[in-house]
């Protein structure tokens, strides 16, 4: 528990690190400091920070990158964040994928499974795998093995109401 570096009264809630002409500055302040000195995180400020490219140039046979459709450049995305159309998507994609890259350490969600859900993922898991094993059995003609998968496969279906997708 640290106290407000301006106030020096009561507890610091807010923690920032403020960079000015590469001088970096550590602040911890109370909440009410920290509105009445106008210490605002711009939302806005914070995304175009985190989309800018390093201020790297990308370039695409030689010109700047630009949407065909709307127009937006990589300039103007990297400064606002924003997509201007659909086409935008498939436009800056490499950017996209280097920025949440560095953001997230990867461009593929592997997010939680909600406990009541797991044991459903986990059961569709396992259906798809037998349903493939099963064709298999069938094209090899493997057909005591085949009617095995079939009654696990069933006995599966079961436990998830009779709903498979």
């Amino acid at each position: 528990m640290s106290l407000c570096q301006i106030c020096m009264q009561r507890q610091a809630t807010v923690h920032f690190t403020r960079i000015i002409n590469g001088v970096k500055t550590k602040m911890s302040v109370c909440s009410k400091c920290a509105g009445a000195d106008g210490i605002k995180i711009d939302l806005n400020s914070l995304i175009s920070g985190l989309l800018s490219i390093q201020n790297q140039e990308i370039e695409d046979e030689g010109r700047a990158l630009q949407c065909d459709r709307c127009g937006l450049t990589i300039e103007e995305f990297n400064n606002t964040g924003k997509m201007g159309c659909t086409k935008c998507y498939e436009t800056f994609s490499e950017p996209a994928h280097r920025l949440l890259n560095r953001i997230h350490g990867n461009t593929r969600h592997r997010g939680k499974v909600p406990h009541k859900l797991a044991s459903k993922q986990l059961a569709d898991v396992q259906i798809d795998e037998l349903r493939r094993e099963l064709s298999e059995c069938i094209k090899n003609e493997a057909y005591e093995r085949a009617a095995e998968i079939r009654d696990r496969i069933k006995e599966l279906t079961g436990q998830l109401g009779g709903h498979v997708e």
